[in-house]
């Protein structure tokens, strides 16, 4: 065996690779807390990084779109005014939207809760009167005491809800009012940090990619980083296209449950397709919460039109999501209608609520890659007869030298 220094280091790093993998092996909740760790401190970095890739989308419309002839411009000092106008708008326009849902959201839903809280008794025994009716016209007597007199457990309530939210089998108030205000504020500060970050990030987006990519060609051998250039760039297109077609869909579910309500004169018809547009944005778990917020808007003016909203949002995300959304999001994705759907399942069986975020896009990208793969192997070689060059030369020279 050839032991010289390049073979000694392959070997020294094969065994150091083992002994690691090992070690690790043995002791996966030491990795699982490390790792952990090394999350909660690069958690602003990342939460920064998707952030400005949602923001980006925004941005780079209205750089491309709305202040075009501004890169156009002769003038040096506009086309450097481009990016901290389109800057600030995507800043303003992202925090107006958000302010926006706030606003319209919050306040309803809790005089919606009030109301509630308010009426429960008496809706309980309307409830009760009409199930007497029913059953009286088949002779069957049913003893709905506990409806006309609802009794709520409040104590019970709070005691459920304070250990749903206890850490680590705490169960004292103390301890669970810390840990959930700790979670908050980490949050919040986490978001803020993010946000602080994905400002510099859009801003300097240009001399962070250059910087990137000169790392990368050093540190990687050339086929790799080609490779990886290709993979990053579809990947890059495909999570873009998805974040549009997925925003483009809410916007068209939004308006389309506006019209329907309209026609139909369901009450809170504005507020209520807002909502059930901004929940459409996030997968599965979404449209739910939306319509379960919706329900309980309608129910306190009329709870007949509260269970008619219940059919129709249901055939409305149906038809949305069997012919519109694949159509959409397919067509801006690059997938076709039935992959997209089987993305969407099959993300979901894997990864839950992230599987299905992320299903589509990486779907979508490895779909990509495959087709660019398949050209390239399907590219007609060119073959001919002639001679080559070297050949040519070879010929030439024999041919002088026989003259």
């Amino acid at each position: 065996m050839d032991l010289s220094k390049k073979n000694v280091k392959k070997i020294l790093g094969i065994i150091t690779f083992a002994v690691v993998l090992f070690s690790a092996s043995q002791n996966l909740s030491a990795v699982a807390s490390f790792f952990a760790w090394i999350l909660k401190i690069v958690s602003p970095i990342i939460v920064g990084l998707c952030l400005a890739f949602i923001l980006n989308v925004l941005m780079r419309v209205l750089e491309t779109k709305v202040f075009f002839f501004m890169a156009n411009s002769s003038r040096p000092s506009v086309r450097k005014a481009l990016r901290p106008i389109s800057l600030i708008l995507t800043v303003i326009i992202a925090l107006g939207i958000l302010a926006l849902l706030m606003l319209l959201i919050i306040p309803q839903l809790t005089a919606s809760a009030g109301i509630l809280i308010n009426k429960f008794p008496s809706y309980c025994n309307t409830l009760a009167d009409w199930i007497d009716g029913f059953t009286d016209r088949f002779g069957i007597d049913v003893n709905l005491q506990f409806l006309r007199n609802p009794k709520i457990d409040w104590q019970r309530f709070a005691d459920t809800a304070q250990s749903f939210f206890s850490i680590e089998g705490k169960n004292d108030i103390l301890s669970t009012t810390v840990g959930v205000t700790s979670s908050l504020v980490s949050g919040v500060t986490s978001f803020l940090l993010g946000s602080v970050i994905a400002v510099y990030v859009l801003a300097e987006k240009e001399k962070i990619g250059r910087f990137v990519q000169k790392i990368a060609e050093a540190t990687l051998p050339k086929r790799v980083y080609g490779k990886t250039r290709e993979i990053c760039t579809v990947a890059s297109n495909s999570f873009s296209s998805f974040i549009t077609g997925q925003f483009t869909d809410a916007a068209l579910l939004a308006t389309m449950c506006f019209i329907g309500m309209s026609i139909f004169r369901f009450p809170s018809a504005a507020v209520v397709s807002v909502i059930i547009g901004a929940s459409a944005i996030i997968p599965v778990i979404g449209p739910i919460i939306g319509e379960a917020i919706s329900f309980l808007i309608i129910f306190m003016d009329s709870p007949l039109k509260a269970l008619l909203f219940l059919v129709f949002i249901l055939v409305l995300q149906t038809v949305d999501n069997n012919l519109i959304y694949p159509r959409i999001v397919g067509k801006s994705v690059g997938l076709p209608g039935l992959l997209v759907l089987i993305a969407v399942i099959v993300g979901g069986n894997i990864g839950g609520i992230l599987g299905v975020l992320l299903g589509v896009p990486t779907a979508s990208a490895i779909y990509a890659l495959i087709l660019n793969w398949l050209n390239r192997q399907n590219e007609p070689t060119a073959v001919t007869d002639k001679p080559s060059e070297e050949n040519a030369e070879d010929d030439t020279d024999g041919k002088t030298s026989e003259n």
